[in-house]
């Protein structure tokens, strides 16, 4: 099966359970999941990565551990950017503050990478 982005479709039954898993991973349940609009990557009817938009800032993320270094991330981010520009959205916005360190560093690298440009207040990408 291949890798999908579902922008702000529902939240399939078969999908609860791996974006409950996601969501755990960063202490989040998807009742306390930020309000935006959805970009699901789905593979194999399980839900391996999320961004949350709220017009130009991302405010949230992630991608599975088990599905990391394997392009979702890329995926998954290219196909977000690709809805905000077609939303007439000029830029992407994403801010870094209150991560760990850890998680932190892995992100600056995979948004550098990404063609992001660092700011004062996190990273942005022109659309």
């Amino acid at each position: 099966m291949r890798l999908t982005i579902h922008h702000d479709s529902q939240i399939l039954p078969q999908w609860q359970d791996s974006l409950s898993k996601l969501l755990a991973a960063d202490g989040l349940t998807a009742e306390h999941l930020p309000s935006g609009h959805r970009h699901l990557a789905i593979f194999n009817d399980r839900v391996v990565g999320l961004a949350v938009s709220q017009g130009e800032q991302l405010v949230y993320l992630a991608v599975r551990d088990l599905t990391r270094r394997r392009g979702v991330g890329h995926y998954l981010l290219a196909e977000t950017l690709t809805w905000q520009q077609q939303h007439g959205i000029p830029c992407a916005r994403l801010s870094l503050a209150g991560l760990a360190d850890e998680p932190q560093a892995s992100l600056n690298a995979f948004l550098a990478a990404e063609g992001f440009l660092q700011e004062a207040a996190g990273w942005y990408k022109p659309l």
